[in-house]
């Protein structure tokens, strides 16, 4: 039998990635990178990566940055000047048998079902769970932004996805209790006079994210936040300065994660979420993995949410060991179409088999007992409307969700 090509996009504000996933890789290969600038449309991307590779993929997974219509299909708001969309997709390459479309950051929690176990660990020695799908997990990736979703089980088999903006949220109020609030108050004006002059105000990934702790660390150093990147420090250097001991880089991640306990404990307050798995960048480290645990600055933030502080007993925190989710993501959707067109086509094979097995019952009444073949054209007749009821009953109950 042979094997799907799938063909992978994650479409951003700047750059488009392609690349293919075959039917039983262990990775997924993005080769080709455009700028969205140079296109009119997303369908035209597409037409030059398979002008250039020469490839025939007969799936389609794509990861786009915005809102997503799932019913249509399509993606409502992004930061592209063109709007992808599977209907246009499929009219512009009609070789694909199916396409998914999810948010970019929806890959990351799909992601989860395929990760193995020693691509994760538990964080301040909660029990851990062999089987990450089995709860109902908030995911937060703590990227250059904060991404988060939430996974449910779909009965015994599926899983659901939920994205969320609540990096875009409103920056939750920390209260320390003693000198910290001094210097809390000292980045909470930085980021004031750097985000909100332009009328916007100041959301949780100005703080929660690898940008996060670039302005909290100039915020306590300098007292402003310089406009240009380019003048910015990374935070990477930002971990390894506080590795050495510089102690406005210490700080700098003690407030960090105050915020982060006060967001994580918001959002799985809100959710009753029974687990909590971390990915990106920002948790990427073992040393800020440890500094976490050791953190009272998170947990006490943590426990002020509401109904937190019992909660907290079955409370599991995972974090991801492994930094390409979305890659990871990529492959469990491209697999789970796989497996739907496999069993598609297993039912269309089997329905031929049945109505040629039909056909020939039909001839040999016709040959040899021809009283009996009305009788069994009622049968037929009685089949096909029972099919057409329940065929019309599911698709109102389906609109009616």
């Amino acid at each position: 039998m042979k094997k799907e090509l799938v063909l992978l996009a994650d479409v951003g504000g700047t750059n488009v990635r392609l690349g293919t996933y075959q039917q039983g890789d262990i990775t997924a290969h993005f080769d080709k990178k455009y700028l969205v600038s140079k296109f009119k449309s997303f369908e035209e991307v597409v037409q030059a990566y398979l002008d250039e590779t020469g490839k025939k993929p007969t799936l389609c997974v794509i990861g786009a940055a915005g809102n997503i219509d799932e019913e249509r299909g399509e993606v409502l708001t992004s930061n592209t000047p063109w709007r992808v969309s599977i209907p246009k997709l499929k009219a512009k390459f009609p070789q694909f048998k199916k396409a998914s479309l999810d948010n970019d950051f929806a890959l990351q929690g799909w992601a989860i079902e395929g990760l193995e176990r020693h691509q994760y660990r538990s964080l301040f020695n909660s029990p851990q769970t062999t089987d990450l799908t089995s709860s109902k997990v908030a995911v937060l990736g703590l990227g250059t932004g904060c991404g988060t979703c939430l996974l449910m089980k779909n009965g015994e088999i599926d899983q659901t996805i939920f994205t969320s903006e609540s990096g875009h949220s409103s920056l939750p109020h920390v209260d320390f209790g003693n000198k910290d609030n001094e210097l809390r108050d000292k980045v909470i004006k930085a980021l004031n006079e750097k985000y909100t002059k332009n009328g916007k105000g100041i959301v949780v990934e100005h703080i929660i994210s690898g940008t996060g702790i670039r302005n909290v660390y100039h915020a306590l150093k300098d007292g402003v936040i310089p406009p240009d990147s380019n003048n910015l420090i990374d935070a990477l250097n930002i971990e390894k300065l506080a590795e050495a001991g510089d102690p406005t880089a210490l700080k700098t991640f003690d407030i960090v994660f105050a915020y982060l306990g006060a967001h994580t404990g918001s959002i799985a307050s809100t959710i009753k979420a029974d687990n909590i798995f971390y990915c990106g960048g920002l948790l990427a480290s073992s040393w800020v993995q440890g500094r976490l645990e050791q953190s009272t600055y998170f947990k006490t933030q943590l426990e002020r949410r509401a109904g937190m502080t019992n909660a907290m007993k079955n409370l599991r925190f995972s974090v991801s060991l492994y930094r390409e989710m979305a890659e990871k993501g990529a492959i469990v959707r491209a697999n789970r179409l796989i497996e739907d067109v496999s069993s598609e086509e297993e039912k269309r094979k089997s329905n031929r088999n049945l109505l040629q097995a039909m056909t020939t019952v039909y001839t040999l009444l016709e040959e040899q007992c021809p009283q009996a073949v009305p009788k069994m054209q009622k049968v037929f007749d009685a089949v096909h409307r029972f099919k057409l009821a329940t065929k019309k009953v599911s698709h109102t109950h389906q609109n009616q969700e």
